[in-house]
């Protein structure tokens, strides 16, 4: 990483080279004011590092001294960032109780800060870099920014400095894969390959269901959830022809997964004009208590789509009136319908039509091992 990069925390200024160069000649700085046309109380500034030295004035110290313009300029410019650096360490100080709002033991455990130090400078440093921003009030206002679409729901102890760490994660991940434009016709074409990749194991239908999607134009991304965000999922448009599709990992069966998955596709293809940025907090009966009353019929719609396209609901309905719902029974219609058999025991179940306890051998229990 760049900020791993040696930075020197002194440099002199380029006033003592100049002196040096004046003990060397022999000259006052007033003879130097006379060659250079530059005056005296000018030089008398550079040399006691109260003054910078200019482009212009580099091109006269060039003629006069004998050493290039641009060996100035590099003088002036890496005092000038030495400078910086070191009045950026002492506010970093300040900034400590910012730093410890978000969750950095999490983030050093992923990998997401590098710093093993316990210099607070450090530690902030690789926390703006991070989050690809100058300051604490650049944060502000791009999370600011963001919450101009954002919409939670569901009530839950959230805590924003977590929420905003997780999206940056899957903005970074996005960043990783190579994207067709978004095409909403190719995405509509691809559900049934998407819901194909429900019958594999989840460590292989997650990859193949991105390669997919990395086609229509949307990055789809699954980063594990961070303490105080109950998120499950997260749609969320950059410009007009790319959107990330994210997973939080926080459920730990196949059917909650892929309908948290098509229930994010949906919002893709449902609400690009109304939301553009989409955190879904549902509950693990994967029904929303919704805090915003506008987004109760988006998150409704997001609903009946995952719903439909995982069972289309004529199919469902007829198999719901056969009324016989043993494994062997729900096993072939999973098969004869393409899709995972855990999925038809999570909608029989959320339906009511079998209890919490029933047809669960028949799900894919996963412990997330494959995303370390």
């Amino acid at each position: 990483m760049d900020n791993q990069v040696y930075k020197p925390t002194s440099f002199s200024h380029p006033g003592e080279v100049i002196l040096d160069y004046l003990n060397a000649f022999g000259w006052s700085q007033v003879d130097l004011s006379r060659r250079s046309g530059l005056t005296t109380k000018n030089i008398s500034e550079i040399c006691n590092g109260k003054a910078s030295i200019s482009p212009m004035t580099s091109l006269a110290l060039e003629k006069v001294l004998g050493r290039p313009a641009h060996f100035w300029n590099n003088l002036q410019s890496r005092f000038d960032e030495v400078k910086a650096r070191n009045a950026e360490k002492e506010l970093s100080v300040e900034w400590k109780s910012w730093f410890e709002k978000f969750p950095i033991k999490e983030m050093k455990e992923r990998g997401w800060i590098k710093s093993n130090s316990d210099s607070t400078s450090s530690n902030v440093t690789e926390l703006l870099h991070f989050f690809g921003i100058s300051s604490p009030d650049s944060w502000q206002s791009v999370w600011d920014a963001a919450q101009v679409s954002y919409r939670q729901t569901r009530k839950f102890a959230t805590n924003d400095y977590a929420i905003s760490t997780w999206v940056r994660a899957i903005e970074i991940e996005a960043d990783l894969l190579e994207l067709d434009n978004y095409s909403e016709k190719m995405l509509l074409n691809s559900i049934d390959a998407l819901r194909a990749c429900t019958r594999l194991r989840i460590d292989e239908g997650l990859p193949s269901a991105q390669s997919i999607l990395s086609t229509c134009g949307v990055a789809f991304v699954w980063v594990p959830a961070l303490p105080s965000t109950g998120i499950s999922g997260c749609t969320r448009w950059i410009g007009s022809k790319r959107v990330i599709v994210a997973l939080s990992l926080r459920y730990k069966t196949d059917d909650q997964i892929w309908f948290t998955f098509f229930h994010e596709i949906g919002h893709v293809l449902k609400h690009r004009k109304k939301q553009s940025f989409i955190l879904d907090n549902a509950d693990e009966s994967l029904t929303d208590s919704i805090v915003d009353p506008d987004m109760q019929s988006i998150e409704d719609e997001a609903n009946r789509f995952a719903a439909d396209s995982l069972i289309p609901s004529t199919l469902f309905t007829k198999f719901i009136s056969f009324g016989i719902f043993s494994n062997d029974t729900i096993y072939d219609f999973s098969e004869a319908i393409g899709v995972s058999p855990g999925i038809v025991v999570g909608r029989l179940q959320k339906e009511g039509v079998l209890e919490q306890h029933q047809g669960n051998k028949l799900k894919q229990r996963i412990d997330w091992t494959f995303t370390e």
